[in-house]
């Protein structure tokens, strides 16, 4: 049986096709229509899964749409009703809320049956339900604690699970908007110059430049811990005028927001995001704690948005509150699409637990026969290469920049060793080259390592395979002076760490960058350029690497060169 998970009521649409229980592909449609954080309905992503599968539409038993969408709707305006003062408003809002809401849903199925064709089954998941069964059901652990941490989806801001087998029970949910860290670090991540939701990434790196000290007497009336695991944010700091996004009490207390050419690092701003963070990490861990004590779990398994945060991550690692932990790749909006499908799979059709997500390689691959067509066209200047990973280590040991695109594009955020761009991690001058001259973005923002994952922990404090950049840790002392591209202004690295098993090529790659050089650690950052999404086809790659700092291209085959 196929089934086909949609998320196409927020950001981060996406796709996904599974069959009998096995996940066949998934993509967002950011990929397609170029759009970062893409709100459109998943048309290209859609069709990108079917033709993975090899299948048509009409082969699709159940298609299901994460979020339900009168839910959602409704229960996010009684949640802000309650905060707004004029009762006219009120009721204007509520009843342009419910309106919208029934329309998505109209407007959803119509778009799949009418512009598609799709004859089959329309179902709805919970939002909530969707991160949740898209973390454990896809994780290794046959039992777990499971917390789904955002800004809110169908009125909740954040829940906890029991996980057993195929099995999810939930033991609380905590309102939108009082409970909500994902709305709270999306407040003050528009208050130091950023774009909300897309750009909490950023806030976490400059968090690092900051003293949490500076900030704190300010920042502990907004946020209480409270018992039974509950988070209250004083919304009134976090309201904002409607229609906008900013919020006058919470400028009073910290001054005026930043302007896009203020200086981020070095300033109060830093400050403030060192604060948010330190937030952010007290409730996070506040609420795992209470997952821990109400499940009586070993093992958690974390999704949602705020599952991003690799700094906050890190923290519940060594906390030693878990024995292990796993979190969705793909823990964003873009994960509902997974969470919607097995949820039908493992609820709906009592089916078997049969996948682990063990990478997030799911997206389109392109033969070297359509690679070289493309490259001839161009009028390019290439060469076939017999071993390009034994090619790209002796570039990357020449410190060259090389765009390395091979097998299926990852899905999620972050690049994993398909559609990435590599360089040397040795010089740390090598991160404001990559900064100004290849991904044209801000000073502060750091690079990723990838490392060998049987010698990881020769580098850094880590005593466990991180396959999806999702935790950081700190940089060993002793290889800092070998790692300078990577190592962040705190002396930590979000680090991946790749198996032979899960991506042979890559695994080459570095293990032979390892014989040259004597170390097992590349830099790793996202085939893209600021504001843009991954590459996704060869066209993209090629025109991000003439468009860019960029030394070489090793595509599928293929080496091209400037």
């Amino acid at each position: 049986m196929y089934i086909l998970g949609i998320n196409a009521a927020s950001h981060n649409s996406s796709a996904c096709l599974v069959h009998d229980g096995m996940l066949v592909a998934f993509v967002e449609e950011e990929r397609f229509d170029r759009v970062k954080y893409s709100t459109a309905f998943p048309e290209g992503a859609i069709r990108a899964c079917l033709a993975e599968g090899g299948i048509g539409l009409g082969d699709v038993s159940v298609a299901a749409f994460a979020g339900v969408p009168s839910t959602e709707m409704a229960s996010s305006a009684k949640a802000w009703l309650r905060h707004l003062h004029r009762p006219w408003y009120r009721r204007w809002l509520r009843d342009q809320v419910l309106v919208t809401g029934l329309y998505m849903g109209i407007r959803e199925r119509k778009r799949l049956r009418g512009r598609l064709g799709f004859t089959g089954r329309i179902t709805f998941v919970d939002h909530h339900l969707c991160h949740a069964v898209s973390a454990f059901c896809l994780s290794p652990f046959p039992e777990a604690a499971v917390l789904t941490v955002d800004a809110q989806g169908d009125g909740v801001a954040s829940a906890i699970y029991a996980g057993e087998g195929t099995r999810l029970r939930r033991v609380e949910s905590y309102p939108f908007p009082e409970a909500s860290i994902g709305h709270f670090y999306d407040c003050v991540t528009e208050f130091v110059g950023f774009k909300p939701v897309r750009d909490a990434g950023k806030t976490m790196g400059l968090s690092s430049y900051g003293d949490p000290a500076a900030f704190a007497p300010k920042f502990a009336p907004l946020c209480g811990l409270l018992p039974g695991g509950r988070v209250r944010f004083a919304v009134d700091f976090l309201k904002h005028e409607p229609g906008t996004r900013s919020c006058r009490r919470f400028a009073r207390a910290f001054g005026e927001p930043r302007r896009p050419e203020e200086d981020a690092t070095g300033s109060r701003f830093a400050h403030v995001a060192a604060g948010a963070q330190a937030v952010l990490e007290k409730a996070f861990l506040h609420l795992a704690e209470h997952a821990r004590r109400v499940t009586g779990a070993k093992r958690l398994c974390v999704g949602g948005g705020v599952a991003l945060n690799s700094v906050a991550n890190g923290l519940l690692l060594r906390s030693g509150m878990f024995e292990d932990l796993w979190i969705q790749p793909a823990a964003n909006d873009a994960g509902l699409a997974l969470g919607a499908a097995f949820a039908v799979w493992h609820g709906d059709l009592g089916g078997p637990r049969r996948f682990v997500m063990e990478h997030a390689s799911f997206g389109p691959s392109f033969t070297d026969g359509e690679i070289r067509e493309l490259l001839e066209v161009s009028k390019l200047r290439f060469e076939p290469v017999d071993d390009p990973a034994e090619r790209a280590a002796r570039l990357l040991a020449e410190e060259q920049i090389v765009g390395w695109f091979q097998g299926r594009m990852e899905a999620g955020p972050r690049a994993l060793g398909n559609r990435s761009i590599l360089a040397c991690p040795r010089r740390g001058e090598m991160k404001d080259v990559l900064n100004r001259l290849v991904k044209h973005r801000e000073s502060f923002r750091p690079f990723a390592p990838s490392a060998l994952e049987e010698r990881a922990g020769e580098c850094f404090d880590i005593d466990r395979p991180s396959p999806f950049m999702l935790l950081v840790c700190d940089v060993r002392p002793g290889r800092r002076s070998d790692l300078g591209a990577i190592t962040h202004v705190d002396g930590t690295a979000r680090l991946q760490t790749v198996s032979r098993r899960a991506n042979p090529l890559y695994h080459r790659l570095i293990d032979r960058f390892f014989g040259i050089t004597g170390i097992p650690v590349v830099l790793n950052t996202s085939f893209n350029i600021r504001g843009e999404p991954i590459v996704c086809t060869p066209e993209h790659a090629i025109r991000c690497f003439f468009s860019t700092g960029m030394d070489d291209l090793l595509i599928g085959g293929f080496h091209v060169m400037k």
